[in-house]
């Protein structure tokens, strides 16, 4: 396959959580997860939390008041954003939030929907991002 989504791949899942701090402890302590940054979502202005367990596999925890029950978004990691976000929504999907930079994980992101109501989260990081894991 070629074009902006060739190579994709699953990068991390994003859940929602009323009690983060207990959360990142129950994950670091009992499943030797370890944190990779500490972050402010942009939207809500709470607290996230991004880990990685001892294989390398990350999780996002998103702060929230109170959870909705849904599983908050699947991320991929992509080479380009934009292009894979234009390629998504000529296929389709519905665009949540337009292409646009994270600079604490220096990153770039987009979100979007996907015609069966899943969010999908695109996502690319520079050199040197913390949210790179090296195992």
């Amino acid at each position: 396959m070629t074009g902006p989504l060739a190579g994709a791949v699953l990068d991390h899942v994003g859940t929602e959580e009323t009690d983060i701090d207990a959360r990142v402890g129950f994950l670091v302590e009992m499943l030797g997860f370890r944190v990779l940054r500490w972050g402010t979502h942009v939207v809500t202005g709470r607290r996230i939390a991004m880990l990685a367990d001892p294989a390398g596999t990350k999780l996002e925890l998103m702060e929230v008041a109170e959870r909705t029950g849904a599983l908050a978004h699947v991320a991929y990691r992509v080479a380009d954003v934009d292009a894979a976000h234009a390629t998504l929504l000529a296929a389709g999907c519905t665009e949540e939030r337009a292409p646009f930079d994270i600079p604490p994980a220096a990153a770039r992101s987009s979100l979007l929907l996907e015609a069966a109501g899943h969010r999908l989260q695109l996502i690319a990081y520079r050199p040197g991002s913390p949210d790179l894991v090296v195992t």
